[in-house]
């Protein structure tokens, strides 16, 4: 059996290198199918090739590895087309995400203070500005 296995490395390609990528493939299928006649390899359940002798993992199927042909693209189907309840599934957890909505948000304004007030409010630490808020309602007795 051979020390080193062949690998089938696209992560240098570019989305214009097609050729390239075909022609790495043939070489690692081409590699892989030499292994696969010497024997002392076998397939396991997920596609993937196994050296008898060392349990060592060699590589998937080639089949499974290569790159997909134009037109058997052409048959592959939207996410949530094939999997609509996984997809509404995940659309729900992403709407639970963030900070839940309030029933009266504060509004954004713009304000001037005098630089003397901004500095001793931000010298208080983080949360400076709902402080001036709170000293707001209260002057305002709300």
């Amino acid at each position: 059996m051979p020390k080193t296995w062949p690998s089938f490395v696209t992560k240098d390609l570019g989305e214009n290198d097609d050729a390239e990528m075909l022609r790495r493939w043939q070489i690692y299928n081409d590699q892989m199918q030499a292994i696969i006649r010497a024997g002392g390899v076998h397939q396991d359940a997920d596609g993937w090739w196994i050296e008898d002798a060392t349990g060592e993992l060699i590589g998937p199927d080639p089949d499974i590895e290569r790159p997909l042909q134009p037109d058997e693209g052409k048959t592959a189907k939207p996410f949530r087309e094939v999997f609509p309840d996984l997809a509404a599934s995940i659309d729900g957890e992403k709407a639970k995400r963030g900070r839940p909505a309030v029933e009266k948000p504060k509004q954004q304004i713009s304000i001037r203070l005098s630089p003397e007030v901004i500095d001793a409010f931000k010298a208080t630490g983080k949360g400076w500005q709902s402080r001036i808020d709170d000293v707001l309602r209260k002057a305002a007795g709300l």
